[in-house]
């Protein structure tokens, strides 16, 4: 939880969540469907090995997403998924797509 005005803020609790270079691609991409390390690497463009290990052990650590380890494949099968916080996501994550989009279109005009 966040306290930054000497309060437990919700709406910073929310968008330290989300805040990471990384995050809210990850998210994204995460919705769609389960994704492996390096499948998910491949959707990031410019996003490193460590980057991406670092921005999910963040988002593992908020409890947003679960990492999966399947030892009956060979190398070890590791996945990684919305948790049922991480869906809960979801909605918010459309409608701050949506927000954006309409400030993109207000702006240019």
């Amino acid at each position: 939880m966040q306290n930054r005005h000497g309060e437990i803020c919700p709406l910073d609790t929310t968008l330290k969540i989300l805040t990471g270079k990384w995050k809210s691609i990850i998210l994204c991409r995460l919705m769609e469907n389960d994704l492996r390390f390096t499948a998910l690497l491949h959707t990031l463009p410019g996003c490193t090995r460590r980057m991406l290990s670092l921005q999910l052990s963040q988002l593992i650590d908020d409890q947003i997403i679960a990492k999966e380890v399947d030892a009956n494949f060979v190398p070890t099968k590791t996945s990684y998924h919305l948790t049922d916080l991480g869906l809960s996501l979801v909605p918010i994550i459309h409608a701050m797509d949506t927000w954006g989009s309409q400030y993109i279109d207000a702006l240019s005009h």
